[in-house]
């Protein structure tokens, strides 16, 4: 074992890194650890992320504007009402059949298709702060173009709100765990915030091959 271990293994066993995170959630929840979080962090619907970037899809939309397009032509609808089910993440290729769904079947559905375009993006489960509405757990996505970094809430209704910049919406969205490329999943310092995110167990992100 290496120094480097050595010392995390240290802070780790300690409680040193866990105060350190809590700390750091009080000042910018939008700190990202390389900590694995069980499925059970992005909600009781979600399954193992690798299935929703399995299986053929048929619409093809390469670009941010493309993919917006097509989420406006959606209907958003509550789990309950659709499927008659609490909480239930449809497959990307279910979307496409259904054109409806919630906020984590949207934001699902353009996380894929910003990966099969090329994109660095990130599906991101957290809470949605926007003045005058309700608090409550909201899905998302965020990727980048060039040296520029945008969120992409499927949700809105007009495509300067569905895709923004993300210095101009970062106060309204406190993420808390997150998933990228190849399903990794990862926990962003939001997470620390919540009680019950401070009493979950993690585990190092594993190291690639």
């Amino acid at each position: 074992m290496d120094f480097a271990r050595i010392v995390a293994w240290f802070r780790e066993s300690t409680g040193w890194a866990h105060r350190t995170r809590v700390a750091t959630a009080a000042i910018d929840p939008w700190q990202r650890f390389d900590l694995e979080p069980p499925l059970r962090a992005f909600g009781p619907g979600a399954e193992e992320f690798r299935q929703y970037l399995e299986r053929e899809t048929h619409v093809a939309a390469t670009t941010p504007q493309a993919i917006g397009e097509y989420l406006l032509a959606c209907h958003y609808a509550e789990d309950v009402h659709l499927l008659d089910e609490h909480d239930a993440w449809l497959h990307p290729a279910t979307f496409e059949l259904l054109r409806a769904g919630d906020c984590e079947d949207f934001a699902l559905w353009a996380w894929r298709k910003l990966l099969e375009a090329g994109y660095d993006a990130v599906f991101v489960v957290g809470m949605r702060c926007i003045p005058e509405t309700p608090r409550g757990r909201h899905a998302w996505v965020m990727f980048r173009d060039g040296k520029d970094e945008f969120l992409l809430d499927g949700v809105e209704r007009t495509l300067p709100r569905m895709v923004r910049p993300l210095h101009e919406v970062r106060e309204s969205y406190e993420p808390q765990v997150g998933v990228a490329a190849a399903a990794r999943r990862f926990v962003y310092a939001g997470l620390y915030r919540e009680a019950w995110g401070r009493a979950l167990r993690l585990r190092p992100v594993p190291r690639r091959a």
